[in-house]
């Protein structure tokens, strides 16, 4: 068993770093007693097994904010870490992007789609307002997006009349511009999220583009495969970089803070998951040359439960995503630390209708969550990511 600097043991098995945290032993994640019966569809939590003092161990993890399996995990916090609710409304707001403007201590935000539309959000950090930014063109149904260099750049899915894009709002003043909405006269199928890397005094932007969100666009079916696509903003040029032969409907997309990874989360079909699939809900990760052109692909890590959605690299190479069980720490190497647990924070029903933790932003030393109707920040115990 790893060292507990912090813990208070309760058992061989759990032990807490604070009331925020529970700590399993992370022999659990792969080596139960016989006759242990658990699903895809269900918390690992909720896992039974034949030792009734390991299966209770599980559920009272559960009622904790945060499940860690390392000190990595429990490092990340402080000892009276907890839970801040900083903004509620009546109806679902809070779901994607996750951008952090350092400079004005704002986080950029869209919530699910209702009723066929979404809408572009801001946290201020400072005072807790949540407001509707009045872009200078409109910005329909947007879904993730990056902010760079005073620019949030956001995937919008379109809608009826207006095809999907990428825009460029100016945090500043709110000057919006289109940055690419189509392939050589072809409509692109539904962009989901943003990276912009730098390298060698370049700039690029990475978006993945899918056919999850082809209701906007009238019925009509998608014109491009599904890919991971690359601006090059000097080269003023649109290529293809990743295609659905290495990753079957690519969804969240970051790089590391040195521009040499780029981590790309997958959201299966359907149809092609289960017993006989071919697809999977996994996180991989590729190679970035001095071109940014990716290449090396390789498996990262599984989601536990449903899907990996949104993700973020902190500044010393760890992976954070949002996932069904909720926003999982991976180290650089792929090893799960810990996660923020979605049953401490979503109510049973919002999680019965399907609702996950999709994504989030990491802002300085804050870990912000968008939990549907509300949105909780936790205080970590230094800054993860540099402004």
């Amino acid at each position: 068993m790893f060292p507990y600097t912090r813990a208070i043991f309760l058992s061989p098995l759990l032990a807490t770093a604070s009331d925020f945290i529970a700590t399993l032993d992370p022999s659990l994640t792969f080596s139960l007693p016989l006759n242990f019966q658990q699903n895809a569809s269900s918390s690992f939590l909720a896992t039974n097994t034949s030792s009734p003092h390991e299966t209770q161990q599980l559920a009272k993890a559960a009622n904790h904010g945060a499940i860690a399996f390392s000190q990595e995990f429990i490092d990340l916090f402080p000892a009276n870490a907890s839970l801040q609710l900083v903004a509620e409304k009546k109806q679902p707001f809070a779901a994607e992007i996750g951008a952090w403007d350092c400079h004005r201590d704002q986080v950029w935000l869209t919530g699910p789609t209702i009723n066929g539309t979404s809408h572009l959000e801001m946290l201020d950090l400072n005072s807790s307002v949540v407001s509707q930014p009045k872009t200078s063109i409109p910005v329909p149904n947007p879904n993730g997006g990056f902010y760079s260099d005073g620019i949030v750049y956001v995937a919008s899915d379109g809608d009826y009349n207006i095809p999907p894009a990428i825009y460029s709002v100016n945090t500043t003043t709110l000057e919006t511009k289109i940055v690419v909405n189509s392939y050589f006269g072809l409509r692109l199928n539904g962009p989901n999220d943003i990276a912009v890397v730098s390298k060698g005094g370049n700039k690029y932007l990475f978006f993945t583009d899918d056919p999850l969100s082809a209701l906007y666009n009238n019925g009509q079916l998608p014109t491009l495969p599904d890919a991971v696509w690359r601006f090059d903003f000097n080269a003023q040029s649109l290529l293809p970089v990743i295609d659905r032969a290495d990753i079957s409907v690519a969804n969240g997309i970051r790089a590391n803070r040195e521009g040499t990874k780029l981590y790309v989360t997958d959201t299966p079909d359907p149809l092609t998951t289960g017993v006989n699939g071919t697809a999977s809900s996994a996180i991989y990760v590729f190679d970035l040359d001095v071109d940014a052109q990716p290449s090396n692909r390789k498996l990262f890590g599984f989601a536990e439960r449903g899907i990996s959605d949104g993700i973020h690299i902190d500044d010393a190479g760890r992976v954070w995503t949002g996932e069904a069980d909720g926003i999982f720490v991976r180290s650089p190497q792929g090893r799960i630390l810990g996660f923020v647990n979605a049953q401490a924070i979503l109510s049973e029903e919002e999680m019965v209708q399907g609702y996950m933790l999709e994504n989030f932003a990491l802002a300085g030393n804050k870990l912000v969550v968008f939990a549907v109707d509300k949105i909780w920040v936790v205080e970590l115990a230094k800054s993860v990511v540099a402004c």
